[in-house]
Formats: structure tokens, C-alpha cells, sequence
């Protein structure tokens, strides 16, 4: 029986990355369609979020990989690019194409002291030894009042960004909407950030979350609102076959305790 179920579950993982090896190719193409006129990789950079801005469809949810038990896991970054999705899946989509490029980038998330639960992804990148801070869903950037770039340490250390848009004529659509929208945040206080409160992920979006973001804060010092996702681990294909892995060799463990001949 173990035979059988270590069996399938080398399977189902060999499965799961050739699936990601083929879309990976495909976010490639992506990328490189969109950047092959830039000259440097912060033009890279502001190309690529440009192209996600106006080729990339608004959904009020991301597209949901395989089924909805592991909605958790999030969009698969191919599915984004073909059906649109929202602000996580969008750049979801922008640091895995970025890390197809050589860029590196990770997800940043701000919060509203008042709705931390309905918190707005960014993504941090790093060009030319700059850290900058790049909203492809509104098409702005944040940058420090002094004219340089600013990152999540300079934003949770106190700085108040300027937020300036890194798109001219561009217009971000809905789908299956007629409504379009221009670069820039609306002036409403939903966009009103406090910085200060900015984390690499969003720990309140529910109850488990919540304590498990306890437990991380204590083990790691509080560490874990600074410690940014390597860009492969934005692929589900490769968080579920992770998963997959290490559920069949804890199988293998309990058999190898159990004493089985």
C-alpha cells in the first residue's frame, strides 16, 4: 500500500513541474515580448509593469488553481495572464515574470490601521542596486520625498512615500466590463495607507492566519514582516508539489516508526 501511494505521489509531483517548466516558458515569452526595447533593467522593470497595467485584466478574485480546496495556494501566474485577476494575482504574475528576466522582486503588502483584512499587494524589485516599490494594479510607484527610491524598511521605518505613476496614456480594463480606469490611486481614504504597517505578506485575511503569524512573530523576533518570498514560491504548481513531497515522506517516516518489515 505505501509502495502504491509513494508511487503516485512521485508522480503527481513530476507532474506538477512539468506543468510549471512549460508555463514558466510561457510567463518567459511574456516577459520578453514586453521588455525587448529597454535598455536596462529598471526600463525592464517599468516595461513590464506597464504591460501588466494595460494587457492584464481587473477580477474582483483571482482565477482558482486545480479546485477550490487550494484556493489558499493562489492563481497560477498563466492563469492570471490569460483571465486578469486582482491586485495579489497581478503581481503575482509581475515577479514571476520579472524572475524569468534575471530581476528579482517580492511581494510587499500595505494596510489601513482600520481594515487590515483588505490589505493592497505591491511588489519590491531590485534594479541597478535600488529597491523600488512598483504597484502594477494602479500603475504608480512609490519613491522617497528626497527623489529616491524607498523600500519596505524606509516605509516601515516612517517615510511617507510620493506616489507617482510610471504609465502616460495607458488605461487598466475590467473584465467583462466596459470600465477603464487611468494610472493613480482615487482619492479615497481606502487608498490612504498607513506604511508603517507594511508586511511581505497579508496575515489577516482570516482566523488561521492570524495564529499562525503569532507563532512566526515570536520564532522569529518579528523577523517574519521582513522576510520576503523567493519569486518560485509565487508558482502553486510548485507549493502544492512541495506539498505532495513532504506529506509522502512523512508517510515514509511513520511506516519507517512503525517497524514495518
Amino acid at each position: 500500500m505505501l509502495f502504491q501511494v509513494l508511487s503516485a505521489a512521485s508522480v503527481a509531483t513530476t507532474a506538477l513541474l512539468c506543468v510549471y517548466v512549460f508555463r514558466r516558458r510561457r510567463i518567459a515569452r511574456f516577459a520578453r515580448q514586453a521588455t525587448r526595447e529597454s535598455r536596462s533593467p529598471r526600463e525592464a522593470a517599468f516595461a513590464l509593469g506597464r504591460a501588466v497595467f494595460s494587457g492584464t485584466k481587473r477580477r474582483k478574485k483571482n482565477p482558482i488553481f486545480l479546485s477550490r480546496l487550494l484556493a489558499p495556494l493562489g492563481a497560477s501566474p498563466v492563469a492570471v495572464l490569460e483571465g486578469g485577476g486582482c491586485c495579489s494575482g497581478l503581481h503575482r504574475l509581475f515577479i514571476t515574470a520579472l524572475d524569468t528576466i534575471g530581476i528579482p522582486a517580492s511581494q510587499v503588502t500595505v494596510f489601513r490601521r482600520v481594515d487590515p483584512v483588505n490589505a493592497h499587494c505591491l511588489a519590491q524589485v531590485c534594479v541597478d542596486s535600488e529597491r523600488l516599490l512598483i504597484d502594477v494594479d494602479y500603475g504608480v510607484w512609490l519613491r522617497h520625498p528626497n527623489g529616491s527610491a524607498v523600500d519596505i524598511v524606509g516605509l516601515r521605518g516612517g517615510v511617507v512615500p510620493v506616489i507617482e505613476s510610471f504609465v502616460l496614456d495607458d488605461i487598466a480594463r475590467y473584465q467583462d466590463s466596459a470600465r477603464i480606469r487611468s494610472a493613480g490611486y482615487p482619492n479615497r481614504d481606502y487608498y490612504r495607507f498607513d506604511y508603517e504597517l507594511t508586511r511581505t505578506a497579508n496575515w489577516a485575511m482570516s482566523p488561521l492566519r492570524r495564529v499562525i503569524y503569532t507563532a512566526l512573530t515570536r520564532i522569529t523576533r518579528g523577523r517574519i514582516d521582513l522576510l520576503l518570498l523567493p519569486p518560485i514560491l509565487e508558482w502553486p504548481e510548485v507549493l502544492l508539489s512541495i506539498a505532495v513531497s513532504a506529506a509522502s515522506l512523512l508517510a515514509l517516516l511513520v511506516w519507517i516508526a512503525r517497524g514495518a518489515p
